[in-house]
């Protein structure tokens, strides 16, 4: 709703085979001080209409936190959180199965995939869903089709991880091919995703 990137929530995207799921402290950072929706209307696929109000209320109920006192309610337990927090229950949107290894920082860091290939324009959605089958022909198809970036976009430089590949920045470099997908270098290869 807000365009904040992806990765403000999902960091674990550039780090790791996950992506993680935010705790609620990470909604509070924005939500202590954003204590009301003013935007668009927020309609579900359903057509029904969120009261993005009233959803900020609930990241406050599940993080114990009292917005008429602008605190945390006290840990009278003493377990060291605010009384009445809980984690959220996140709903699992994407689902891949057990057989298929996926490494985010591996599409995100090293391939500069956005996460809107995969997932869509997540910033636009009301309420998320799933926008990509994800079956192993559509992962395919994008190995197929996308083609491997050898420089590195902060520096400038070839990329380290693709270093391997002198023959192909070569030719490249001869124009005797004018790119280089993830199917050539070895994006196809069953071990790459099942193991």
């Amino acid at each position: 709703v807000n365009q904040i990137s992806c990765l403000y929530c999902h960091g674990g995207a550039e780090q790791g085979k996950h992506a993680n799921i935010p705790s609620v402290n990470v909604c509070m950072n924005c939500h202590v001080a954003v204590k009301e929706y003013k935007g668009d209307p927020i309609i579900r696929e359903d057509g029904r209409e969120v009261n993005g109000t009233a959803e900020i209320k609930k990241l406050y109920a599940y993080a114990g936190w009292n917005p008429d006192k602008g605190e945390y309610n006290p840990d009278n337990n003493g377990d060291g959180l605010p009384d009445g927090s809980r984690p959220i229950e996140w709903v699992r949107i994407h689902n891949l199965p057990d057989h298929v290894y996926f490494n985010h920082s591996q599409h995100v860091k090293v391939g500069n995939v956005q996460c809107q290939t995969c997932h869509g324009n997540v910033q636009d959605m009301d309420e998320v869903y799933q926008f990509a089958d994800l079956s192993m022909g559509w992962c395919v198809n994008c190995h197929r089709e996308t083609k491997v970036d050898f420089l590195n976009k902060e520096t400038g430089e070839g990329n380290r991880f693709y270093g391997i590949y002198e023959k192909f920045h070569n030719d490249l470099k001869n124009k005797k091919m004018d790119s280089v997908t993830v199917e050539h270098i070895g994006g196809l290869d069953c071990q790459k995703c099942h193991y």
